[in-house]
């Protein structure tokens, strides 16, 4: 009797050390869905932390010794089971050249993404800009058409805080931040001074039109 009660103390204390930390594995954040491959970012020069909380999936993708240098954040309900893409961005463009010759606002930061092409959902961006803009400041997002060779509007008041901007994309390409507006852009948001001036010739021009008739 005590040899089958040795037996079976011996099969449990095996069953803790073997059976509970393989359900404790597969229990992580990094086990469950969306399960996360990250691409392209150089683990040399970065660590890329993952988030997963009930609502959101976060990528931070930091500098080593340093700190945050840019991250991705998802919709969780919007990403279905994964995420397979490459994470990688850069501050200098490919398309440099072409994006100068049709935007000639010299405080440009590119945002040059080496994924090209729509996203799996809708992606939050935030991008350290500390060491070219102040806190406080309002940046305008443009986004470079190389199909079209356009420059092409995509949102505006992007206020700094604590050195990081963000805005929302949801296709990859290359885009550009900027203090100012980009004249010949497509799809300009009228800005104050352009609705005053309107407002001011039609004011002008309904006062003459008023004189002129009581003469």
């Amino acid at each position: 009797m005590k040899v089958v009660k040795l037996v079976v103390f011996v099969v449990f204390i095996l069953l803790n050390f073997i059976c509970i930390p393989s359900f404790v594995k597969a229990a992580t954040m990094e086990e469950l869905p969306p399960y996360i491959t990250v691409k392209g970012v150089d683990t040399s020069k970065y660590e890329i932390a993952k988030t997963i909380s009930d609502e959101k999936v976060i990528i931070d993708i930091i500098e080593k010794d340093g700190d945050l240098y840019y991250s991705w954040s998802f919709d969780k309900d919007k990403i279905g089971s994964e995420i397979d893409l490459n994470f990688e961005l850069n501050f200098e463009s490919p398309k440099k050249q072409e994006i100068d010759a049709l935007a000639e606002n010299p405080d440009k930061t590119y945002l040059s993404f080496t994924h090209h092409g729509n996203l799996p959902s809708e992606a939050t961006i935030n991008v350290y800009v500390g060491n070219k803009y102040s806190n406080g400041e309002k940046l305008y997002l443009y986004y470079y058409n190389e199909e079209k060779n356009t420059i092409e509007y995509v949102d505006k008041g992007l206020e700094v805080k604590d050195g990081y901007v963000t805005f929302k994309i949801n296709h990859c390409s290359d885009y550009f931040l900027t203090g100012a507006v980009v004249n010949n852009a497509e799809g300009n948001p009228k800005n104050m001074n352009t609705i005053i001036g309107m407002l001011a010739v039609i004011v002008i021009g309904l006062v003459g039109a008023t004189l002129f008739f009581k003469r």
